[in-house]
């Protein structure tokens, strides 16, 4: 009896290996899942923002000398400049005075640069009004009046 299960097993092996595959015979290929791999983008973008966000002050901040990190802090506070030297200021060039009934919306361009009414324009040198058609300069208590 045994020899009989071998040929029949023999036979139905060698009917497999002539037969073509039909999908029954194929296996059934595995799904695999997306939300891992968005999950993971996410993750290391959120990542990558939270490292940006924390470093980037270390290195996008401009090296500059300790009297003039105090001399802007000083001007963002509306108090005059450390250091002593006071240039005159006739070499400043008036290019545009705009003035405003209200006095937030004033302001002047000096040199290319624009100023509001109690802006230091260098060290010693402040916006002190800004009228209709001329600016009022404060060198050290001195008023001084330029126009465009």
């Amino acid at each position: 009896m045994s020899t009989i299960l071998e040929a029949l097993k023999k036979s139905e092996k060698e009917r497999k290996l002539n037969a073509l595959p039909t999908l029954s015979d194929m296996p059934v290929p595995q799904e695999s899942s997306r939300w891992p791999l968005i999950v993971i983008a996410i993750l290391s973008l959120v990542l990558a923002l939270m490292i940006g966000l924390l470093l980037g002050p270390w290195f996008s901040a401009p090296q500059v000398d300790s009297m003039a990190s105090v001399d802007s802090q000083n001007e963002l506070q509306g108090k005059e400049p450390v250091d002593a030297k006071v240039l005159p200021p006739s070499d400043i060039i008036v290019n545009v005075v705009s003035y405003s009934e209200n006095p937030k919306q004033r302001f002047v361009i000096l040199d290319g640069k624009m100023f509001r009414e109690n802006d230091f324009v260098r060290t010693g040198l402040r916006v002190e009004e800004i009228k209709p058609s001329a600016v009022v300069l404060n060198l050290r208590g001195e008023s001084i009046t330029r126009t465009p």
